[in-house]
């Protein structure tokens, strides 16, 4: 697979904010791309969206995202390539693949990759909400355990903190 030269996004502490989170949807079915855009919206998320992977992997190395939630099986690359690419050019990020053909196979690879959750359509949206208010959580406590710790000498690695 031929490396892309995404912007590497800045590993440094940086103090925690109140800023909205920044959430990326990467859907093929429109009308669940339109619906979780409005559903985050007025849940107080900026939103980006896109209906395929391409695109997707384009906002990835452009903005500064605090959540990817990316379809599984699309045009293109597919959402592990897309967790994949986050997990690199994102990596304080939080991933949360949706698939209407989970398998064991890829919800193993997928937690292996590194991803925040796994989510079979159709979801409860209580339950979806739930899952991303928990992923923002997460990354505001690793960020501010890493502003803590790093006073501009370098971080602490949590890479292996799991979430709660």
């Amino acid at each position: 697979m031929p490396q892309t030269d995404y912007p590497a996004v800045s590993k440094k502490p940086t103090a925690p904010t109140n800023k909205a989170p920044e959430v990326l949807i990467i859907e093929k079915e429109k009308l669940l791309r339109l619906m979780l855009a409005k559903l985050l919206q007025v849940s107080g998320y900026k939103v980006y969206t896109c209906g395929d992977s391409h695109r997707g992997l384009e906002l990835i190395g452009k903005r500064s995202l605090d959540l990817v939630i990316t379809d599984l099986v699309m045009k293109g690359a597919s959402g592990m390539d897309v967790l994949r690419a986050a997990r690199r050019y994102q990596p304080r990020a939080k991933v949360i693949i949706i698939t209407d053909t989970p398998s064991s196979h890829t919800l193993l690879e997928a937690r292996l990759e590194g991803a925040y959750a796994y989510l079979r359509k159709p979801f409860q949206l209580k339950h979806f909400l739930s899952i991303l208010r928990d992923a923002v959580e997460h990354t505001k406590l690793l960020q501010g355990y890493q502003y803590q710790a790093g006073d501009g000498r370098g971080t602490r690695n949590t890479d292996h903190c799991e979430p709660f």
